[in-house]
């Protein structure tokens, strides 16, 4: 899966932000107090220039004072999970084709925890500590 360039995504988010507003709005699930609040913590959160992890750092945090985002953060964030996912494993495959077992281990324990899934850098190294 090709990702958008950080800017697009960040604005595509911004756009889905408006939308559901809006809609949340005509229904009278929220009122405009609460939806300018939401509007100004985003723009808050999210700007230009932010590299991959921030905005995704970002947006994961999104839902947690505004759970009326949860619509929005979650496919986003499993998203990016599952692309980090998919480098680590192949960084880990690409260990063990090369040899290296104890380097391997120890980028699978990394990537198998779901708390440092996010945390993944995509670079693994041999330990050499042996």
């Amino acid at each position: 899966m090709d990702q958008l360039p950080v800017d697009e995504l960040r604005k595509e988010i911004e756009l889905e932000v408006v939308e559901l507003l809006k809609t949340k709005l005509e229904s009278g699930e929220i009122t405009e107090k609460r939806a300018q609040q939401i509007s100004e913590q985003v723009l808050s959160r999210l700007h230009e220039g932010m590299t991959y992890e921030e905005l995704y750092s970002a947006i994961s945090n999104l839902d947690n004072s505004m759970t009326e985002l949860a619509v929005i953060v979650l496919p986003f964030v499993r998203d990016h999970e599952k692309q980090v996912q998919e480098q680590g494993v192949g960084a880990l495959r690409e260990l063990i084709k090369q040899g290296q077992y104890d380097a391997a281990a120890k980028l699978g324990r990394i990537i198998s925890t779901s708390d440092s899934m996010t945390q993944w850098q995509g670079e693994g190294e041999a330990d050499t500590t042996e």
